[in-house]
Formats: C-alpha cells, structure tokens, sequence
C-alpha cells in the first residue's frame, strides 16, 4: 500500500513517536470537501462540518490560524487588514469520509516513498531580525502598559527543498518523531505537520489538552542535555509562561464542560525531542451533554499556547505586529469521528507547499513576556527549525 497519488485528496494522520505510538489515520476519496476562502464562510462551514456526523461522514482537515478571527465578534475588526495580507490557503478545508483507514506505526515507513533524494536548504526568515526586533518592541511596550501578559510573536521562513514532498516528509518524519503530526493534500497545497503538541482529544465526553510552552535546546553531551531539561523544569520564568497558558486553556475548557471537572493532572513536565526539551502541561475534563467537537473547536480554536494571554487581546497584537498571516501555522488539523470522538493538534512544526512548487512556508515563534530578551527569543525561534535539516 502507498499513498494516495498526486492527484487525489487525502489526509493522513500520523504518530511517529518511538515508543507508544498510535496507529496512523488515513482519510482517501472525500465523498464531499468543505472550504472556507473568506472568514464570513467559516462559521457556515463549522455548521456543514458538525452535519456530516448526523450522515455517518468522517471528517479530517485544518483550521488556519486567521479562521479563528471568525469565532469572535471582537476580532471581526481584523478582517479588511487579514484580506490584505493572506495567504492562498484556504482559511478552511475539510474532506468528508466514508471512513477511516488505520495503519500500524510500524508499517507507515513503508507507506512512504524513497526519502534519499531530498535535500533541503538553510530556512530564510521572510523578515529580517531588525524587524523582529521592532515587533518585539511594540510588544514590550503592550506588556508594560499592561495589554498583555504574553504574546507568541511568529514569522514565518522559506524552506527550500528537491524532491517531491511526500518524500521531503518521509526525511523529516524520522528527525522529528513528531506524536501528532500527518499531512493534508487538498489539490492546491501540501500541509506537512510534524507537530508534537496536541491542541485537544474529545474520547467519549473526556477533553483533554497538552499546551506545550517552555523551550530548551539540546546538547550533544549526554551529561549536560539532562542537566537542561532539569534547567528548563525549574526555569521560573517558562514555568510562569507555561502557567499563564495552562489557566487560559482552563478558563476556555470551563466553558464546555461540566463544573468542577477541569483538573490539571500534570503540571509543567519535560518532553524531549530530537533538537529541543519541550514543557507540557496537561488539562482533562468532563464535556457538558450535548456539545460537540465542532462547539468545542468553536470555543477553544486556536489554542492560547500560539495567542498568548488574554487570548483575544494578545490576537489584536499579533495581527497588528506581524507582517504576515499565519496560514496553517499556528492553525489545527484533526478529525472527527460520527460518534463524536475528536484530536486536533497544534499546526506547529509544520509546512505548507503550494501544489507544483518546490519551496514551501514554514513558520516560528516564541512566548514573549515582560522578561524576555531579543535575542534569546530570536535564538529561540531560529533553533525550532532545526528538525527541518536535521542539525
């Protein structure tokens, strides 16, 4: 078996963690496709979406970052400047199934094609770091005039490979051993995640959310890579940045789920990758009866761990400092089962080619608070991309 051909729709959604991982979901011949192109389609489309259940569809796709500015009245303001400044993805799109493939963690290697020919090129931030430097500063002056708390302030880089990009995945998926990554061909771009943040799970009326916030780079010195990731869990300010985050995903939860169920079972642990330590945090709770993932999507989207906090206000900034749109990055992709399970991830990690073109968009950023420095945040958003090649 391999993957659909380069002219057919599909999703798949992949685990390539070591150990534990969960068995792959492929989404091939979509019985119908979902797309919003402008943000006063995006509601009407989360309403299709929620339909399909009622028809036994499946449904997998993403949610761009920007479709967010849809589900609140506040952000409706934002709308002419995003129509200046967005990309050519769809803000929505979503295939309806008839099913859902599963595949073993170990056979997904041999799904994909031959990765020996791709090469990939040093990423190229589309602003220079005189320019970062400025968002920076705007943003700074938000949190001490007291906007703010943090804002995760992103750019995004080109990423410049030979090969075909299923292949360009099959090279990076190794490297990243990404737990909720996967890819989406709509027909006009290729989405490439390789993200290792859940956004949330919806499993029989149990939400659950891992909101990763809290960076450490890594060593090649054995000794020294554990000594960071202890660093990085008694780090005081990525524990209060983790902290800001996990009481906004909270605050959020609360509102779908039934009182006094929202727990927070762990509390600012270490996860390691193959380049960086990572913190995560994770939230679990009761949904209240009758609500659904599209209602929950609706509250939650996008996830205050790529906002920053107050979520609505830090989207204002974010829109007013960065010079670009977000696209998929930052987004969520997921699926839906008819019996109203769901997972959507965070769309870090991830790339996103337009169909034909060898060059595709990748985007990065960080958590700025009142303590940061310019160029540790730089250093920091510049060191995520390094899954990419490999360094």
């Amino acid at each position: 078996m391999r993957l659909p051909g380069p002219d057919e729709a599909f999703v798949l959604f992949d685990d390539a963690r070591t150990r534990n991982a969960a068995p792959a979901r492929l989404y091939r011949d979509p019985v119908a496709v979902i797309e919003a192109q402008r943000l006063e389609d995006v509601q009407p489309a989360l309403d299709r979406i929620a339909e399909a259940a009622e028809a036994e569809l499946h449904a997998a796709g993403y949610l761009s970052y920007e479709a967010g500015l849809a589900l609140e009245d506040r952000l409706a303001p934002l709308a002419q400047r995003h129509e200046r400044t967005s990309s050519s993805t769809p803000l929505l799109w979503f295939g309806l199934f008839d099913g859902v493939r599963f595949i073993k963690p170990q056979a997904m290697p041999g799904l994909l094609p031959n990765p020996a020919g791709v090469s990939i090129d040093p990423l190229r931030p589309l602003i220079g770091e005189a320019d970062y430097r400025a968002a920076f500063g705007t943003v700074q002056e938000f949190i001490r005039a007291g906007d703010i708390y943090q804002v995760n302030l992103t750019f995004p880089c080109a990423a410049r490979f030979s090969g075909d990009p299923m292949a360009l995945y099959a090279a990076v998926r190794p490297r990243q051993q990404a737990g909720y990554g996967g890819i989406i061909r709509t027909g006009q771009h290729d989405i490439l995640s390789f993200s290792p943040e859940l956004f949330f799970t919806s499993v029989r009326g149990q939400l659950t959310a891992r909101p990763m916030k809290g960076t450490a780079l890594r060593s090649t010195d054995a000794a020294r890579d554990a000594m960071l990731a202890r660093e990085l869990e008694a780090d005081a300010k990525q524990r209060a940045e983790n902290l800001m985050i996990v009481d906004l995903l909270r605050n959020d939860m609360a509102r779908v789920s039934r009182v006094g169920t929202v727990t927070v079972p762990d509390l600012f642990h270490v996860e390691t990758y193959p380049t960086v330590h990572q913190m995560v945090s994770t939230i679990r709770a009761r949904l209240l009866p009758g609500l659904s993932p599209v209602d929950v999507l609706r509250v939650l989207f996008p996830c205050g761990s790529i906002t920053g906090a107050p979520k609505v206000r830090a989207m204002e900034i974010i829109t007013e400092v960065e010079a670009f749109s977000r696209g998929a990055y930052t987004g969520a992709m997921g699926w839906i089962d008819p019996n109203g399970d769901a997972a959507f991830n965070v769309a870090i990690r991830t790339i996103c080619v337009e169909e034909g073109k060898r060059e595709g968009l990748l985007g990065l950023g960080s958590a700025v608070v009142a303590d940061s420095d310019v160029e540790s945040e730089w250093a920091e958003c510049l060191a995520k991309g390094r899954f990419l090649a490999g360094t």
